[in-house]
């Protein structure tokens, strides 16, 4: 009968050591126990690389080209001080002379842009949009037939100091030619073999009542882009 007894003492106390082992300590310890022991802990999953789209790069979009309608600009006058040009200062070389060589064919020239006035002045500048221009200065008409003056400097606004031509009417060019108005249309012209630049021009007048110049070039450029 004691032998019985101490064999439940014994069995007692293994079920008391297993319960402090498998239930107990772990509860304390935060550790779950589980049927084959601990369980290991889960990995931690790392999400696949997603690769990083780049945001769409935005086009400028290209500032559009003017271009000419084929109506005449007016060219305004300024103060000749913009230019360093003395006021009242008339220069007299003789620069008329086209230099050698022409366009091939007939060229019908359109008016690109105007000055009109009545007394001397310094105009602003004005591009050229063609690689040959026309001057028309023909249209001036005189206030008094005894000492009339007319002096129109083409300037090259890129070089101040270059008289790029100069043209002077004085009496006697007014009065051979004051009967002869297509005469004076034909040859109060001069052509500029030279273009894409920028020019203003200094007219001096004594004794004009009006003077329309035109810029001329020809018809071709008209609706072409503005360089």
């Amino acid at each position: 009968m004691a032998e019985k007894q101490d064999f439940i003492y014994v069995v007692l106390a293994i079920a008391v050591v297993l319960l402090v082992a498998l239930v107990i300590k772990p509860a304390a310890t935060g550790e779950l126990p589980g049927p084959w022991g601990t369980e290991e802990p889960e990995p931690t999953l790392t999400p696949a690389w997603t690769p990083t789209v780049p945001p769409a790069t935005t086009v400028p979009t290209p500032t559009p080209v003017p271009t000419w309608d084929g109506k005449p600009q007016g060219i305004k006058f300024v103060d000749p001080a913009t230019y360093q040009v003395p006021t009242g200062e008339t220069v007299h070389r003789n620069l008329t002379t086209p230099p050698p060589g022409t366009m091939p064919g007939t060229t019908r020239w359109v008016t690109y842009a105007t000055i009109d006035g009545q007394y001397s002045g310094t105009t602003g500048i004005v591009r050229v949009p063609s690689p040959i221009w026309r001057l028309d200065y023909s249209d001036v008409t005189t206030s008094n037939d005894e000492i009339p003056f007319f002096n129109c400097q083409v300037m090259d606004a890129q070089d101040p100091n270059r008289f790029v031509r100069i043209f002077t009417l004085n009496f006697p060019d007014f009065r051979g030619m004051k009967d002869e108005p297509d005469r004076r249309k034909e040859q109060w012209t001069s052509t500029f073999y030279e273009g894409y630049r920028d020019y203003y021009f200094v007219i001096n007048t004594r004794c004009i009542d009006a003077y329309h110049v035109k810029i001329q070039v020809p018809e071709t450029y008209v609706g072409t882009q503005l360089k």
